[in-house]
């Protein structure tokens, strides 16, 4: 009779202990990967808010101190028109690069019958701002609908949109006209008529209130320049990220710009990416321990009702080895057998949630999206091994103990 066979009988015969250990180190499995799952689809949403919902790309260019300018002048940080084109003409020989996409931040005031609110806006061409929009799959709504109204198109320079607080606050509707007015680079007042096009789902709630998108044409008509504030490169893959700053800054070594990974430009994620960090690794801990200390408890018992057992196997020349090897093996199928178990509840849970497609709230959102829960292959397998590992070394101790016991104790253990 093989090892295997022997500790599998040995853990039928002590069904009911075994079944609890077992559910145990399956309900710790399902626990870590449903909150690592969670977590997961935090991090995404988060990364795939920022480069798409917010238009943000995956690299930028920004003139040097242009972000860390806090002052009234609009135009005294922004990449000129040669600026601009210069690193279009290196995305469109990039096969890696989708679009170059150039912004302009806009401040102002928006007047309605005489009623002003102040406004920002982060102008960007319309087709070049869907690009983006068509990319992204995080922070949805079940109707998947980001505006109500009619789509603002690069033959509308004119059209604005504005957010659904900015519409409340105003008593504003699709089809009012209104005025922006805004100094232009050179410190003089300009105004332009708008017409409201859109009004859109504003994910961020302390924008909810003030944002509001027009073109860069309109953009450029209003501060009367030709610059951006910045450029914006959307890629194929967001891996290439590192890959296309590096052939950026070779290409232009003496240009005054920062050229930034997305991840250097997002606090919101990388503050959240700790955080989880350390809720997700205190979990862990917390359900290694408890599994571990079932496993223990379990063999430990076993080891008790099994004192005479282990004598007469002593006696019939058993190894003290062998009876460590034995009692390991049993407790790594309890593990083997509960982290199964809990891999098929977790890929169980994962199917109902995107079936159910269940809404919540985020922190700093207006609406409520889809939640979900995105499995990683290799949190699974490393939990999945962890695991195993660590119900095979719980049994390591108790099966040592009962092992350098005397055969004659054991046989008159009662």
């Amino acid at each position: 009779m093989s090892w295997l066979s022997l500790a599998f009988r040995n853990l039928l015969r002590n069904a009911r202990r075994s079944i609890t250990t077992i559910a145990a180190v399956a309900l710790g499995y399902a626990a870590v990967n449903v909150l690592g799952g969670f977590a997961t689809y935090m991090f995404v949403s988060i990364r795939e808010a920022y480069i798409y919902d917010q238009t943000n790309g995956h690299v930028q260019v920004w003139k040097e101190g242009a972000r860390s300018y806090g002052g009234s002048d609009p135009g005294a940080y922004l990449l000129s028109e040669k600026d601009f084109e210069e690193i279009k003409a290196f995305a469109d020989k990039d096969d890696r690069v989708v679009l170059a996409a150039g912004m302009l931040e806009v401040k102002g005031n928006l007047d309605h019958d005489g009623v002003p609110a102040f406004f920002l806006s982060r102008a960007m061409k319309p087709s070049e701002q869907e690009a983006f929009y068509e990319a992204a799959t995080a922070l949805r709504a079940r109707n998947n609908s980001r505006y109500e109204g009619k789509p603002i198109t690069d033959d509308a320079p004119f059209a604005i949109g504005i957010t659904d607080g900015m519409a409340e606050n105003l008593k504003l509707a699709v089809g009012d006209s209104v005025i922006l007015m805004a100094p232009t680079v050179q410190g003089q007042m300009n105004a332009l008529d708008a017409e409201i096009y859109q009004i859109f789902d504003m994910p961020a709630e302390a924008l909810n209130g003030r944002l509001i998108y027009m073109s860069l044409e309109m953009a450029h008509n209003l501060y009367d320049t030709g610059g951006v504030t910045s450029v914006r490169l959307l890629l194929k893959k967001g891996a290439d990220t590192d890959a296309v700053v590096a052939s950026l800054k070779k290409q232009f070594p003496d240009q005054d710009w920062e050229i930034l990974p997305w991840y250097e430009v997002s606090d919101l994620y990388n503050r959240t990416k700790k955080m989880f960090d350390i809720i997700f690794g205190l979990v862990f801990a917390i359900i290694i321990t408890i599994v571990t200390m079932s496993v223990v408890n379990t063999i430990g018992m076993a080891v008790v009702e099994r004192t005479k057992e282990i004598g007469t196997l002593r006696a019939i020349g058993l190894k003290r080895p062998g009876v460590v090897r034995l009692f390991g093996i049993e407790s790594a199928l309890l593990g083997l057998i509960g982290t199964t178990l809990g891999l098929l509840m977790t890929v169980g849970f994962s199917l109902v949630v995107e079936a159910v497609k269940p809404l919540w709230n985020p922190p700093l959102t207006t609406r409520a999206v889809i939640w979900q829960i995105k499995l990683v292959p290799e949190y699974l397998v490393l939990s999945f091994a962890l695991l195993v590992l660590f119900t095979f070394l719980a049994a390591i101790m108790p099966a040592r103990r009962a092992a350098w016991r005397g055969i004659v104790d054991s046989l008159g253990h009662v």
